[in-house]
């Protein structure tokens, strides 16, 4: 008995009518092609968020179109900006924030502790490079706070991106002076040239503070070869 109040009872779409199921199959194909193609659209967009503006209008064009679909079709829709807002609350600021590497070389000696002789251990508060190229440029964007001379690391240029100051030492020439204002990328200056290798040195600050550049930034290009 309890079995043929279940059968009477089914929902329409388990039905043998042929039409009916030709029309459900349609619906589900359109919705999960609807739902494909979103997908697809989130996974580009991880990557550039603006370049896929113009597919989603269309596809949400197509949507309101299609009676059959639009309540899922616009929900996935919604669902999809809602991403686009966190992903460009939590990944724009990262994309604005990279630096590029002053120069492109070999790292010689690393930031941090390191042994000068058996009983003397010294402490490195930058990075220093021997380059392959003679131009330094400017990690980010700021101003030129000064330019010197050191006793050790010959001429310098301090320039202050943002919540960093920057010493860049190894000059032979600067293109820069205090007050100026530098873009990120530019040339600032040329290196001294010694036996045959330019020497490069950069100190990295924050709050005062010394910081490791390679561990504490994050970098755009990948022009220093680490030993």
């Amino acid at each position: 008995m309890k079995n043929k109040i279940l059968n009477r009872n089914r929902p329409r779409y388990y039905r043998t009518d042929k039409s009916k199921k030709k029309y459900y199959r349609k619906m589900f194909i359109q919705t999960l092609v609807c739902i494909l193609v979103i997908i697809i659209i989130i996974i580009i967009k991880l990557f550039n968020i603006d370049s896929t503006n113009e597919t989603i209008e269309i596809m949400r064009n197509n949507i309101q179109k299609d009676r059959s679909i639009k309540s899922d079709g616009i929900f996935i829709f919604n669902k999809i900006k809602e991403i686009e807002v966190l992903n460009k609350t939590f990944n724009s600021e990262d994309i604005d924030k990279d630096y590029v590497f002053p120069v492109s070389g070999t790292l010689y000696r690393d930031y941090g502790e390191y042994k000068k002789s058996d009983n003397v251990k010294v402490f490195n508060n930058g990075i220093d490079v021997i380059t392959d190229k003679d131009y330094v440029k400017a990690m980010y964007e700021g101003s030129v706070v000064e330019t010197g001379t050191d006793n050790r690391y010959g001429n310098f240029m301090v320039i202050k991106h943002e919540d960093y100051l920057v010493k860049y030492f190894g000059f032979e020439s600067m293109y820069k002076e205090a007050e100026d204002k530098v873009n990120k990328g530019e040339e600032i200056g040329k290196l001294k040239n010694g036996d045959d290798k330019n020497n490069f040195r950069i100190e990295v600050y924050k709050e005062d503070e010394s910081i490791d550049p390679l561990d504490d930034l994050k970098f755009i290009n990948e022009d220093i070869l680490l030993i």
